[in-house]
């Protein structure tokens, strides 16, 4: 299907099937008001008020200060992502005051949000979170190489930092900073605690000789899978629909999220041999995964074995916080996603994470961009095996859809003092501009469209509804005329849409054999402060998200991505 253009040029269904349609609309109108105000994942209220106008308040935003280390152009400190083997760069004072301070500094600007002030594991983004995020207080750490009911090694938590925890929203910060910077950001968890005051670190777990896996050893871990009972939580699939599955909780009393074991990107402690070997010698302390320990080591490897055979997918490795590219291509840009422009134009492959666990997920989103110097297109792709959208016809409450997050104002990825507004919509001071795109609308505003022309140029809006504001698609998207709303934010709670006269983003989505393809088109100057510039030299902050309608997705229930750096070509 091309692109809607509300010029209308012709009919595109038969007669008959619009007297149809309009006696089927005309029924929406006996259909309940608390019906017709479901909406899909729409964020905003009533009025187009000016962005930011109603949640802005004066109060000082969070500051990053600059912590001069004093060190050269090869100093730790200014070598993000360089990360040696574990320990190699840990600090020999580890509870020097200024590497305390340092900790504080990240920890507000990066791990706040989710984890919370005092480490409580409920900061602002908790409600739109499950699992929830780690309750530091207690001392309970899953992710460790030491004995169960043992607090982890320093280097476990390293490796849970700049690794991340795949499934979950916990992103992989190792590309975001710098050996030190970790190493002073767990100083910092580790005094959340009193655990690590109290109490000694478990000794590591030692992984003998890795025992290489045959078909007896795999046929040895699939007995002892049935005998151990792991199917009870992780199922006979191993897709974690085992029986108790649904009826789990940790130590906090939140339900347990059972996840594929056959996907590896699924492992939050690692998907390699020794890892699986590590997380069955140690446990997961707080959730009702317990250690295995009692097991003699070739049964363990027993079970490692036969897990890893049972792997349905390859690893996706997370390469998060990259350089992607708009393309200069001197043609005319329109939002036709079959249009012959984005022929061999390079492609990005993103990893998503999900905010909220569930199986199946979208994984990656396929990434695109050409601009001609006076427009900019983006195309964005992502398997989807059922389609979901908005019908005046079926009502769905739960939509697909897609949003591209920018950045606002003079900010850098993780420079040294970290100036980025927080990749989850933005924080106080730090707005960001959103495209979300709604699956359905293109096909509901093409109908009136037709249906306008067949009856010579009757508005039916006022027809059928008594004014627009009855309509059912005005109520889920007040652009009206436009599949993409525009927005703007400063943290969660804050969403606003621009008024209807600044809404310039148009946008085309298309549904085909498991695959949407949606495309986004503006002008690449602004024309208010609360919009992106791509006229700028430097890079602009992207990240994305991508909700699943057959997953009951809206609002904050989604998957998403971290930023990322669109680097506009002008040749």
């Amino acid at each position: 299907m091309k692109p809607f253009r509300r010029s209308p040029t012709g009919l595109s269904w038969p007669a008959n099937f619009i007297v149809c349609a309009s006696v089927l609309l005309l029924t929406l109108v006996l259909i309940p008001e608390s019906v017709l105000s479901q909406g899909g994942h729409d964020h905003h209220g009533g009025g187009a008020a000016q962005p930011g106008s109603e949640y802005r308040v004066d109060e000082k935003p969070m500051e990053h200060h600059h912590h001069d280390d004093g060190g050269g152009e090869g100093d730790l400190f200014r070598t993000r992502g360089a990360h040696d083997d574990l320990g190699a760069s840990k600090p020999e004072m580890v509870k020097d005051e200024g590497l305390l301070a340092r900790g504080r500094n990240i920890y507000l600007h990066m791990c706040v949000f989710c984890h919370g002030k005092d480490g409580n594991g409920g900061g602002a983004a908790v409600e739109y979170l499950y699992p929830w995020p780690r309750d530091f207080r207690r001392g309970i750490f899953k992710f460790r190489s030491t004995p169960t009911d043992t607090l982890p090694t320093d280097e476990d938590l390293y490796r849970t930092i700049i690794k991340g925890v795949p499934g979950t929203s916990m992103p992989a910060w190792g590309d975001a900073l710098t050996p030190q910077d970790t190493w002073a950001l767990i100083n910092l968890i580790k005094n959340f605690s009193p655990r690590f005051s109290k109490e000694p670190q478990g000794e590591k777990i030692k992984v003998n000789n890795l025992t290489p896996a045959t078909p007896e050893l795999i046929a040895k871990g699939k007995d002892l899978f049935t005998k151990q009972k792991c199917a009870n939580c992780h199922g006979e699939s191993l897709r974690g629909d085992g029986e108790l599955s649904d009826s789990l909780f940790d130590a906090w009393k939140h339900a347990v999220f059972v996840h594929d074991i056959t996907v590896p990107s699924y492992y939050k402690g690692g998907f390699a041999e020794e890892d699986i070997f590590r997380t069955l010698s140690s446990g997961l302390d707080g959730t009702p995964m317990g250690a295995y320990s009692h097991l003699p080591e070739n049964d363990r490897w027993a079970l490692v074995h036969y897990i890893r055979s049972r792997f349905t997918k390859e690893f996706i490795k997370a390469a998060f916080e990259t350089d992607i590219y708009s393309f200069r291509k001197d043609f005319e840009i329109n939002t036709d996603v079959d249009s012959p422009i984005w022929d061999g134009v390079k492609t990005t492959n993103l990893v998503l994470r999900p905010l909220s666990a569930r199986r199946d997920a979208v994984e990656v989103v396929n990434f695109a961009s050409v601009n001609n110097g006076e427009q900019l297109a983006i195309r964005l792709k992502w398997e989807d095996p059922t389609k979901n959208a908005f019908s005046e016809l079926t009502q769905d409450v739960f939509r697909d859809g897609a949003a591209v997050q920018f950045a606002l104002g003079d900010v850098t990825l993780h420079t040294h003092g970290h100036n980025e507004p927080f990749f989850g919509m933005g924080n106080r001071g730090k707005p960001v501009n959103i495209w979300h795109w709604k699956s359905g609308l293109e096909e509901t505003l093409e109908a009136e469209s037709d249906m306008e022309y067949s009856t010579g140029g009757v508005d039916m809006d006022a027809l059928i509804f008594g004014g627009v504001m009855s309509n059912p698609v005005f109520r889920l998207n007040a652009t009206g005329d436009n599949a993409v709303e525009e927005l703007n934010a400063e943290g969660f709670g804050t969403v606003t849409p621009q008024p209807t006269e600044n809404q310039n983003v148009e946008g085309y989505g298309e549904w085909k054999d498991g695959m949407w393809t949606v495309v986004f088109l503006r002008d690449m100057p602004k024309t208010g402060k609360w919009d992106a510039d791509f006229t700028r030299k430097e890079p602009s902050l992207i990240a994305f998200a991508i909700w699943d309608g057959l997953k009951e997705d809206r609002n904050g229930r989604k998957v998403i991505s971290v930023w990322q750096r669109l680097n506009v070509l002008d040749k």
